[in-house]
Order: structure tokens, then sequence, then C-alpha cells
């Protein structure tokens, strides 16, 4: 089962850095603005995805100037914020709310989600979406379920090739 699961969790991240990689890049840019300027990166994540929040704001290669994002938060960012949000999914309606927030006061931002539907608001809301190709478990057990759902897992693999883009960007500012 471990075997399987490696397989497919490798496949699945080489996916998204094949498929993903010029929005990989446009994200970068667009939150790099933030931390190139007088801005701050605000991160939001909701249920398993906080795990990319704990990343960006605890982690040890945290960016300074990141900050957890809230609802009641938003009305005071300003212009040269952005906000890095990631979700289990698109069509979630507390992150819609969110988005819709940050989009009517123009606060740009990137969203890391699962379970892209092509008719789902939030793509025209976001500047950057970044979706991760995973609907199921990983590996099939005997009665034909799927199991080992490593979406988080995903989403930090996004987080972390954000980070690495973004400390690229500003190195060339230094």
């Amino acid at each position: 089962m471990l075997k399987i699961f490696t397989t497919q969790l490798n496949g699945l991240l080489k996916k998204i850095a094949e498929q993903e990689d010029e929005r990989l890049e446009d994200a970068a840019r667009l939150l790099s603005q933030a931390l190139v300027g007088d801005g701050h990166l605000y991160v939001y994540g909701k249920d398993e995805m906080t795990a990319v929040t704990a990343e960006a704001l605890s982690g040890k290669e945290k960016f300074e100037q990141a900050k957890p994002l809230t609802l009641s938060a938003v009305p005071s960012l300003a212009s040269a914020d952005r906000v890095l949000l990631a979700a289990r999914s698109a069509d979630d309606p507390e992150l819609l709310d969110l988005i819709s927030k940050l989009y009517e006061h123009q606060i740009p931002c990137v969203l890391i989600s699962g379970s892209e539907k092509s008719d789902a608001p939030v793509t025209e809301q976001v500047d950057v979406h970044l979706p991760l190709p995973l609907h199921q478990g990983l590996v099939p057990t005997e009665t034909g379920d799927r199991i080992g759902y490593p979406l988080s897992l995903a989403a930090l693999y996004v987080y972390f090739c954000l980070s690495l883009l973004m400390r690229d960007i500003l190195a060339e500012y230094e």
C-alpha cells in the first residue's frame, strides 16, 4: 500500500509541476509584489489547508511580512497587500464570501484549491487559481474504495513552489 501511495503521490506532484508551471510563476510574481513594496502577504487556509497557513506564518522559512487573514480584516487591507488562499474546494461558501470581499476591495489574491469546477465563480474573482488535480484517494482498497487523500500535502507542495519562486524574485531586487 505504501509503495502505491508513494508512486501515485510522486505522479500527482509531477503533474502539478508540469501543468501549473506558468500559473505558479504568475502567482509568485503577484505575491512577491507585497514583499518588495510596503505590503503584507496575508494567508488564509481552511480546514486541512491550515497546513499552508502554518507553514507560511510559522515555518522555518516563513516570510516576515506574512500575516493571517480573517474576513473582518479585509476592509483594512491596503492596495499593496496580497493574499494567498488555500481551501479544499473552490466552491466553499465561506471561501466564496472571503473572495468576494477581496474582489470588492480590489485586493489581488491567489487561490490554491482542490476540485476545480469550470463553472465555479471563484475563477473570475481571483487573480491566479492553482487547482489541485486530486479528486479521490490515491490507493485502491479491496472493496473498490480509494483512500489516502493528500490534498493538504499537495497544497504544501504548491506553497513551497511559490515560496522558492518568490525567493528567486526577491533576490533579484536585492
